[in-house]
């Protein structure tokens, strides 16, 4: 019941920056759309099974905020070299967690990185498929491997419950 109280009390400041202005009126008519929206499309019932790890969460926000800005350079720097852009190429990343509000923090965070885009999850098997820009070789799509997979290990470290982390080898940090 509070998700959805927080959900309509979201969708109600949205509203009301959309209008620009907070009448009682736009604040009437906020409540209203959010709780038709919820009733029309209402979201599927999900778990929010998650842990929430104060240190591997600082180190998760870190290291997001210095791989994007070092992607940004990477990405600005493609875009005006002299040479040709390089190759891009789509992915598949197989994650090891099944939980589908974990593979989704996974994926935005690695499509809010300059230089890679979600295409599109799997959450039966596991797997995301990503377009990256720079795919011109075995070695380039290896290292994109790599930072998918090492971006999944900081989400679960920072968010994964204690048999989540335990399922996906990591039996010391659920302690």
């Amino acid at each position: 019941m509070t998700a959805r109280l927080v959900f309509t009390a979201g969708l109600t400041v949205l509203w009301l920056m959309l209008w620009g202005s907070v009448t009682p009126l736009a604040v009437v008519g906020g409540v209203l759309v959010a709780v038709l929206a919820m009733v029309a499309f209402p979201f599927p019932t999900m778990t929010w099974d998650v842990t929430f790890r104060p240190w591997p969460f600082v180190v998760l926000t870190a290291r997001f905020f210095a791989d994007v800005l070092r992607a940004s350079v990477q990405v600005a720097w493609l875009a005006i070299r002299p040479a040709r852009p390089p190759r891009s190429a789509i992915i598949e990343v197989q994650l090891q967690t099944r939980s589908e509000l974990v593979m989704t923090q996974i994926a935005e965070m690695i499509s809010l990185v300059p230089g890679s885009l979600l295409v599109e999850t799997d959450p039966d098997t596991g797997r995301l498929w990503l377009h990256v820009l720079d795919g011109h070789d075995e070695q380039a799509v290896e290292h994109a491997h790599r930072m998918a997979a090492a971006q999944e290990q900081r989400v679960l470290r920072a968010f994964a419950t204690d048999a989540d982390l335990t399922e996906n080898g990591h039996p010391e940090e659920a302690a």
